[in-house]
């Protein structure tokens, strides 16, 4: 079987899998499921290596990240439910003040976009943003694009977001790893989109349904409301940070290790959130239906992250991996650009940047060794990749466009140029930092 026979296969299974999503409509689960089955048989696996390759890629991904989908969907339901969202974009606003008020949404819409979804953001803040585009006399289309796009870099870059955490686990990448570079990777993306949002001259009012809603905030404080993000982050950072450390007394470093670690880590971030529904915590409504809420957003980024950790494990244990990696590496061009490319095309023709940073990531480290990428630039590149625009085929795009009540032309003109460029400009410094060999 010839490289250019595996190549093909490949080729067109990813084809497949994109126009299965994209224009036949094909729930992503069930479309990586029949790609991986798929590509087994075209690249000559019989049905027991195909089957046996597919659910030991599935079972070992989903080992790797499934509890922290699980928790880190909890952990966001909580932060939605308890005003805690509300309380820190008002004290954004009140730092920034009315001139720099699109720099405080999107200040805070990239610290809520590291536990919560960007969709379920847009959804909770736009009341408030809604009020703050009258009062400041900005136009929908700014403030809209802004709370979307702070969030929207946040979770395609920075852990326990689905398809960041999928990537991290993929790329055998320590986690406190993805969490600062990703962090540091997503800050020239909102500016420089926020930047070219701040100038645009596309006047829109707000819905007027949204106009004099109660949006106070709960009594929780600032502290309450920023810890359970700030706290597992610093346990995972403390705990890399003291493995490393030979003066460290050991039991100091076994007690960090065991906060440290992302599952416990989560946890204890939850345990303290519930702190903040007050009396309420004992409620089936906060025991039960917020859990069950969460779960339920887990589940379908859990199924997919397994099919592609299969999808990674087959073209890891053929020969795909090697001849895709030859043929790019026959095309001079730097290797960190694969990674960005592959995430790139999928977010764009798919909608999910879940799906781009994830595929971009299971796709790309069988060839780390051959491409010599290390999975930092690896990652870097399918975070900043899987943001290159959102448009149409989002959900996402027509939740921001709807409730900030623009129409196509205008969303296009505003959330997809604003992801574009966001996604383009950090990549760019990707590219930088791993020419001078800093990733």
């Amino acid at each position: 079987m010839n490289e250019i026979y595996i190549l093909s296969v490949f080729v067109i299974s990813i084809a497949i899998m994109i126009v299965m999503i994209s224009k036949w409509n094909v729930h992503p689960a069930i479309t990586l499921l029949l790609v991986v089955i798929g590509l087994g048989f075209a690249i000559g696996l019989n049905g027991e290596k195909t089957m046996s390759l597919l659910t030991k890629g599935f079972g070992d991904t989903i080992g790797k990240v499934g509890l922290l989908f699980f928790l880190g969907c909890v952990l966001g339901k909580l932060l939605e439910s308890t005003g805690a969202a509300i309380k820190i974009t008002n004290f954004m606003y009140k730092v920034f003040g009315k001139k720099n008020a699109i720099w405080a949404i999107a200040v805070a819409s990239a610290i809520l976009g590291i536990p919560i979804l960007a969709d379920t953001i847009v959804i909770v803040l736009i009341p408030i943003i809604s009020n703050l585009a009258v009062q400041t006399g900005a136009s929908m289309a700014q403030y809209g694009t802004v709370l979307y796009l702070g969030a929207y870099v946040t979770a395609s870059a920075v852990p326990p977001t689905p398809g960041p955490l999928a990537a991290a686990a993929f790329l055998n990448l320590d986690l406190s790893q993805a969490i600062i570079w990703g962090i540091l990777i997503s800050i020239p993306g909102i500016f420089a989109g926020t930047l070219y949002t701040k100038y645009l001259n596309i006047p829109i009012s707000p819905k007027e349904e949204f106009l004099s809603k109660n949006t106070q905030t709960s009594k929780i404080s600032l502290f309450q409301s920023l810890a359970p993000i700030i706290l597992p982050i610093l346990l995972i950072m403390l705990s890399s940070l003291f493995s490393n450390m030979e003066t460290i007394n050991p039991n100091v470093k076994e007690f960090f290790k065991i906060l440290g670690n992302p599952i416990v880590a989560m946890l204890i971030a939850i345990t303290y959130s519930l702190s903040l529904t007050g009396t309420r915590w004992k409620t089936k409504e906060v025991l039960n239906d917020w859990v069950e809420t969460g779960l339920r957003l887990a589940a379908m980024p859990i199924i997919v992250t397994g099919l592609g950790g299969s999808l990674a494990l087959i073209i890891k244990d053929t020969k795909v991996a090697e001849s895709i990696a030859n043929s790019i590496a026959g095309l001079n061009i730097p290797a960190v650009l694969i990674p960005f490319t592959i995430a790139a095309l999928v977010n764009t023709i798919t909608g999910s940047n879940t799906l781009g940073v994830l595929t971009g990531a299971a796709i790309i480290e069988p060839m780390l060794g051959t491409l010599n990428l290390s999975p930092l630039a690896a990652y870097l590149a399918c975070a900043t990749g899987a943001q290159v625009f959102k448009h149409s085929n989002s959900s996402g795009f027509w939740v921001t466009v709807s409730l900030s009540n623009m129409d196509l032309g205008q969303g296009l003109k505003s959330v997809g140029a604003a992801t574009a460029i966001s996604g383009f400009t950090s990549g760019i410094v990707v590219l930088i930092l791993d020419v001078m060999n800093l990733i």
